[in-house]
């Protein structure tokens, strides 16, 4: 019996996203950040995200959660990311943003192995990749030509 591969319905995907904490003690923060993998619930799908806000007033915050589930949009979909940051210098901020659209990984991961597959490949050799040197050129040696 062949083992089949379980299909996902949607490709990985991650999403990009950034915004601003509410004013509390009369400052805000910014935020950027990349939303993990997709991981599937029973109705779609949701991103764990994580991240550290820029610093104001010489401190941050620590933003992390789970977002909604996909909203769909005109080119495909986004979600919701909103919660409370950290308790930092006494005071927290909340937060509520839009992610992106979807994007494939920068760094895909490589599918795992299993003991089977192992044994029954032979180990590929890996080949590195050429490493690309551009000639710097020294604008005193131009001069003196």
């Amino acid at each position: 019996m062949d083992s089949e591969r379980i299909q996902s319905p949607d490709p990985e995907h991650v999403h990009d996203y950034f915004g601003r904490t509410s004013v509390d003690l009369d400052h805000f923060h910014t935020f950027t950040g990349t939303a993990s993998i997709q991981t599937y619930v029973a109705s779609g799908h949701v991103h764990n995200y994580a991240n550290e806000t820029r610093v104001a007033r010489n401190h941050t915050h620590r933003m992390f959660g789970t977002s909604s589930i996909q909203v769909p949009a005109l080119m495909g979909h986004v979600h919701q990311i909103q919660g409370t940051t950290s308790v930092d210098d006494q005071h927290s901020h909340t937060y509520e943003v839009y992610t992106g659209y979807q994007r494939p990984p920068r760094n895909p991961r490589r599918p795992r192995l299993t003991r089977a597959q192992s044994t029954s490949q032979p180990e590929t050799e890996e080949r590195r990749r050429p490493r690309f040197r551009f000639p710097f050129r020294n604008p005193e040696s131009d001069r003196k030509q």
